[in-house]
């Protein structure tokens, strides 16, 4: 705080001690107050333009090149994801729907069912989908 206060008595000292008169104000008014001579017309039609114009080059060539290229697009494939919502009598619920052992979820089979996981399995990968843990509402 202290800091504060000394710097703007500085800043105050400052300024009062380079303040100007009011004859020093009226002789820059008067200084602004006449009329500038600028350019003339002729001169400045004269002058060459600041701006570079960048002239595109002829793209006859490239466009032939590229469209001799083959393109590749590799293709995206976007597994499913599969969520184990309850395990009931040797039946689960994935995905809103219910499946026992040996039935078929899209690329998958249901190969196991334990109490608080299934594993899904298909030619190339085998999955373990778990229960999550809820937390218990207690009713009063």
């Amino acid at each position: 705080m202290k800091k504060i206060v000394i710097s703007n008595i500085l800043l105050l000292s400052y300024i009062y001690s380079y303040s100007l008169s009011p004859d020093e104000i009226t002789k820059m008014i008067s200084k602004i107050k006449e009329k500038r001579v600028g350019i003339s017309i002729g001169k400045l039609e004269s002058t060459s333009n600041p701006f570079i114009i960048v002239q595109p080059k002829k793209e006859e060539n490239l466009t032939k090149e590229v469209e001799k290229t083959p393109i590749y697009i590799p293709k995206v494939i976007v597994e499913p994801t599969y969520t184990l919502s309850a395990i009931l009598n040797h039946s689960v619920f994935i995905n809103k729907k219910w499946y026992k052992k040996g039935d078929k979820i899209g690329k998958y089979r249901v190969i196991y069912i334990g109490k608080k996981s299934v594993v899904i399995k298909s030619k190339e990968k085998k999955k373990t989908l778990k229960l999550k843990k809820r937390k218990h509402i207690k009713l009063h």
